[in-house]
């Protein structure tokens, strides 16, 4: 277990992900997603963003208990290294649900960390303890965050062991295709989108997913997996005929996505995006037979 003064970006990850599985409750709820856990419990990437993403498969029976719980299995986990756990907030999001989207959001969890020695000797000076809060990461975050998606597909989940603790994460496949939902929620055909991001990200990790694990898109076990994924955020699986169309809005996000991976063999954005292409002629899902 790390010290106080090695403590580090992949460490906090590792704490926060294995806190929340050590609580019975969560650990029956979540699952780990995205590119944490394809960096952490799939060794897939060398993703090092420290905001950790999971998916619950309907919704919490009692929203209050499941913030005290997370608040106090994070608080306990960071105390076996001597950190104190600060700022929590659990809230809601979005805050207030339009119409006809409850199925879409969750919960967004923050939090600060502050070496418990100091935390004490600053006393009740809350605006120091912000100012001196641990600072870790390519990007010198302050703020920790976890988000928790409600109303997600979750069968076909991998159970793996992350520092003596057992954790569930998504299959390989099932990120990819998270990942090709996330590409078509930027869409203006997915109307509970109001403000689209480009995602060029995705099509570089869909590549890795696919070459590195042998992941078949269009098997028809994972044209199944699909639909579920797809119709869990009431996304319309024929947008993916319409991935061609976003090239150029996804192109500018590329210089960000090349600043961050691996130098060596990577390919222009345009390859990475022409490969997704050839993937989606490969699911089956939407009636391309």
């Amino acid at each position: 277990m790390p010290t106080v003064s090695t403590l580090d970006h992949n460490e906090v990850r590792r704490i926060a992900i294995t806190a929340v599985f050590s609580d019975d409750y969560f650990f029956e709820k979540v699952v780990l997603k995205g590119g944490n856990a394809l960096a952490i419990a799939l060794g897939l990437s060398d993703r090092t963003s420290l905001d950790l993403d999971f998916s619950i498969e309907n919704d919490f029976d009692d929203v209050a208990e499941a913030e005290h719980r997370l608040k106090t299995a994070l608080e306990r986990r960071f105390a076996t290294v001597g950190w104190v756990v600060f700022d929590f907030v659990f809230s809601a999001r979005p805050f207030t649900p339009r119409e006809g989207q409850n199925r879409w959001g969750g919960y967004v969890v923050e939090f600060k960390l502050m070496e418990k020695a100091r935390y004490l000797e600053i006393g009740d000076d809350k605006q120091a303890h912000r100012r001196e809060s641990l600072v870790v990461g390519p990007r010198q975050q302050r703020k920790f965050t976890i988000e928790l998606s409600k109303f997600e597909f979750t069968k076909g989940k991998l159970a793996r062991e992350l520092d003596s603790f057992d954790i569930y994460v998504y299959a390989p496949e099932m990120i990819a295709i998270e990942k090709l939902r996330a590409i078509c929620q930027q869409m203006p055909g997915y109307p509970l989108n109001r403000t689209p991001s480009a995602r060029a990200r995705d099509f570089y990790d869909i590549h890795l997913i696919v070459t590195e694990t042998g992941t078949d898109l269009g098997s028809e076990e994972n044209a199944d997996l699909l639909r579920n994924i797809f119709e869990a955020k009431d996304v319309p699986v024929e947008l993916l005929q319409l991935i061609a169309e976003q090239r150029e809005f996804h192109r500018p996000d590329w210089d960000s996505v090349r600043g961050s991976v691996p130098q060596e063999g990577l390919r222009d954005f345009d390859f990475y995006f022409d490969f997704v292409l050839e993937q989606v002629k490969l699911i089956k899902a939407f009636g391309n037979k």
